[in-house]
């Protein structure tokens, strides 16, 4: 169903014969970026935004030119490593702080646009969703086990889900995205995926029996479902809560994965952070209408 296209690593890091020669440009100087420990993706149009926790900040990458763009060091406003990301469609971005106990809102070049805390519900956040129709921002909590709903100016107004066993219950919230039916929670202690509409209602779950420790999910543009997870090195991939696919394994050759913690679906493209292989991986999606509902691998190499 998918197929490794290219390999983002940064620098000079050569992974079996692929090479990312990609360049921070800088005024007056040009400098290597080499990727350490990329924990999440995420984008918008052309752009790409991977977060590096080894390094404590965010690069920008022009998905157009193959090009690292400049953007101001953003480690400084985080008390620990930095965590799962959200890019809105005016390219501001939002980024998990787990140790701080919070959530930072910063502009495509990376200027603090503002904090979300509330340090009464909000202890550690796993993940970061936003209700772009109405602002609403979502942050999922590793701790409480529930997801805090913010108004746009950084007001905690509601909380979808509490701890506990069953439908609509948390008890180890890992990663959470969007898609047509609403919001998906992966969760590796209790049922792995939970699907609730943006007001908190819950509405199916799947994955029971299929997944362990899911860590990273993402939804494509015909609505399948792309969860991996950290026992098996595998990514499921299911529509309509049916798993259609099994894709890669351990290992560090093109299509397979050290550790998934983030991925990011735009157009036929999947981003897989591979976080112990030190890369991103983008994979291609080809849709085959001769069967409806499933996509099918074309490699370009």
């Amino acid at each position: 169903m998918l197929a490794v296209e290219s390999i983002i690593t940064g620098g000079n890091q050569a992974d079996n014969g692929m090479v990312g020669q990609f360049r921070r440009l800088a005024a007056g100087a040009v400098s290597e970026i080499h990727l350490s420990r990329p924990v999440a993706v995420g984008g918008v149009d052309n752009l790409l935004y991977i977060v590096d926790a080894v390094q404590g900040t965010i690069f920008k990458y022009d998905l157009s030119t193959q090009q690292f763009l400049p953007m101001k060091d953003l480690g400084v406003n985080f008390n620990g490593d930095p965590g799962n990301i959200y890019v809105t469609k005016d390219h501001s971005f939002y980024v998990v702080d787990s140790s701080g106990r919070q959530v930072l809102h910063f502009s495509e070049d990376g200027d603090l646009l503002g904090k979300y805390q509330d340090l009464a519900n909000l202890s550690r956040p796993m993940d970061v969703l936003v209700h772009e129709p109405s602002g609403e921002v979502y942050v999922a909590d590793g701790s409480f086990s529930h997801i805090v709903v913010f108004s746009p100016l950084g007001n905690a107004l509601r909380a979808v889900g509490r701890r506990g066993t069953g439908e609509g219950r948390f008890r180890a919230i890992t990663s959470m995205t969007a898609g047509d039916d609403g919001i998906y929670v992966l969760d590796r202690l209790e049922l792995p995926v939970q699907v609730f509409t943006w007001d908190g209602v819950f509405r199916y779950s799947f994955g029971v029996g299929d997944l362990t420790y899911p860590t990273a999910v993402a939804v494509d543009q015909h609505q399948r479902v792309y969860i991996s997870d950290q026992i098996d090195n595998m990514i499921r991939v299911y529509q309509d809560g049916q798993l259609l696919e099994k894709i890669g394994d351990t290992g560090n050759q093109p299509g397979q994965f050290r550790m998934v913690t983030g991925m990011w679906a735009s157009g036929d493209r999947l981003y897989v952070a591979d976080s112990l292989n030190h890369r991103v991986q983008v994979l291609k999606i080809r849709d085959d209408s001769r069967i409806p509902g499933i996509g099918m691998v074309q490699g370009l190499q």
